[in-house]
């Protein structure tokens, strides 16, 4: 279903979790690319750091000072997933998975504890952001994941990845959390329910469409995608989301 993202109009500048379109219209982003960009502005860090990497020559897939970094960072994250695993693609994480059920870990949310396998969404801008698996300890998931399975990477992306975890800290000091999202629901309650920061449609899947169409007409992108939440941002003002409520109320009849 990512092909309703074309229906988005051509975007000419990002600057947080607000798109600004060619032709004048700005829309507060709620798919924040499927999670990569839950920082919001506070990115703009991690995108720093990728650019000091690049600066000392670090994108090729050789061995590097980051890997450990990166793998702490991980493991700090989603404590008791030590196995961490990097690989060049998401088609290389998921064939070293192999027929094993594979969760989404994203921030801010605890994997069940059925769940020995998963892949992180990580808080970093997708040209940079590494693909990696996270077994739970002593499991046979991590067992099967072995010390010879994963790839190189590129340094630089590592050192992104790292940097966009760590600023996860800093978004909850600055006041992304409960708080933040129950503002969120304020507004828009009745067309979202939400776990954490997460959102789902309060709606018929068979309209998933109608509602993310009408969502653009209220200057919002919704998530593309039956199967994947939107997010409540880090920046919003209630006009936004007053905007996006009549929308969805036009569309919808209520």
């Amino acid at each position: 279903m990512d092909d309703l993202l074309r229906l988005l109009p051509p975007i000419r500048r990002m600057r947080g979790n607000r798109l600004y379109a060619a032709d004048g219209r700005r829309f507060l982003d709620l798919w924040l690319d499927d999670g990569r960009g839950i920082l919001g502005d506070g990115d703009r860090h991690t995108r720093t750091y990728a650019a000091n990497a690049a600066d000392k020559g670090l994108t090729r897939p050789y061995p590097g000072l980051y890997d450990a970094r990166f793998v702490k960072a991980v493991r700090e994250a989603w404590p008791g997933f030590s196995t961490v695993k990097v690989f060049a693609s998401e088609e290389r994480a998921k064939a070293a998975a192999g027929p094993a059920p594979l969760a989404i870990a994203r921030p801010f949310t605890f994997l069940p504890a059925d769940c020995d396998l998963a892949m992180p969404r990580l808080p970093c801008p997708r040209p940079y952001a590494p693909w990696c698996l996270i077994a739970r300890d002593n499991t046979e998931a991590a067992a099967a994941l072995g010390v010879e399975t994963g790839d190189l990477v590129p340094p630089q992306s590592l050192y992104a990845a790292a940097r966009g975890l760590a600023s996860l800290e800093s978004a909850v000091r600055d006041g992304y959390g409960e708080e933040l999202w129950s503002r969120f629901d304020k507004r828009l309650g009745t067309w979202f329910r939400r776990s954490g920061p997460y959102l789902t449609p309060r709606i018929p899947p068979e309209r998933h469409e109608e509602f993310f169409k009408a969502a653009l007409e209220g200057g919002a992108l919704v998530s593309p995608r039956l199967d994947t939440p939107s997010i409540v941002p880090p920046d919003f003002d209630d006009g936004e989301l007053a905007k996006l409520a009549r929308a969805l109320g036009k569309a919808f009849g209520l």
